[in-house]
């Protein structure tokens, strides 16, 4: 890999990882997830946990191919998952990841301000007071015989110029909140642990529950872009395999892909 390690002398403070988890830390990277897909590909002996990170991003990818701003100082990582047994349960572990930044956000300490709102934008967002904080992109990967989710989650902690966004923008020091991208790694890594073990042991329920505890509410209008142009009615909730449930004039439809505007077009 021609990326550059960063150095002791030179690194911000670590996180500390659940148990049996590892740091591969950064000062640059193209992307975080291309990088851990890298070693997927080269047959490196890797183990769930594997956690890469980076100061700064040079090429980071969001959503339909969409960029990633990478200035230094935000929050760049990707985790290494375990893929289910089965493929089609893969999508999942995007609300596994979006409850687990929200809850992140909410237990970040705050300058002597109330809780701002944090909610999940399906699928794979999260907004602090209705603009996007984080984005979220699990992407699959197999070597060996061994079936992998890379798990990229970026989080703004710093305000970024993004030009043209899709969707608005913010960053948590928008919100009073004045934290390091080592401290949101910890908290997020064992809310991220405890989820997927929720996941796991509970099935895609308890999961889908928890996302929507944070989610819009039921009726709330919605506008959806599934590819073929917007389509606008009332969210009716996430379907038993996480598609969005939308009400409209010609009957619930369910949403397996798209860009969702909350409050209409």
């Amino acid at each position: 890999m021609n990326d550059v390690y960063i150095s002791a002398a030179h690194a911000p403070p670590e996180p500390y990882l659940p148990t049996g988890w590892k740091l591969m830390a950064f000062e640059s990277l193209d992307s975080t997830n291309s990088a851990l897909l890298r070693l997927i590909e080269s047959g490196a002996e890797l183990t769930e946990g594997t956690l890469m990170w980076a100061n700064t991003q040079t090429g980071g990818r969001g959503r339909a191919g969409r960029t990633w701003e990478g200035p230094p100082g935000n929050v760049y990582a990707s985790y290494l998952i375990a893929a289910p047994a089965r493929a089609q349960d893969a999508p999942q572990i995007g609300f596994v990841a979006a409850r687990a930044v929200a809850d992140t956000i909410l237990d970040l300490p705050r300058h002597n301000t109330a809780p701002p709102k944090v909610t999940c934008k399906w699928p794979n967002d999260v907004l602090v007071e209705g603009a996007k904080a984080s984005g979220i992109l699990p992407e699959l990967a197999s070597a060996a015989g061994k079936n992998w989710i890379v798990l990229g989650i970026g989080i703004n902690l710093k305000s970024v110029e993004v030009a043209n966004p899709a969707y608005p923008v913010t960053a948590l020091a928008d919100h009073h909140i004045d934290t390091t991208a080592g401290h949101v790694l910890t908290v997020l890594s064992r809310f991220l642990a405890a989820g997927l073990a929720t996941w796991r042991d509970q099935g895609f329920e308890a999961t889908r529950a928890a996302w929507l505890e944070m989610g819009p509410e039921i009726g709330a209008p919605v506008t959806v872009n599934p590819g073929k142009g917007p389509v606008t009615g009332a969210f009716g909730g996430l379907d038993t395999d996480g598609a969005l449930l939308l009400d409209g004039p010609g009957g619930r439809q369910r949403i397996l892909a798209g860009d969702v505007l909350l409050g209409g077009a």
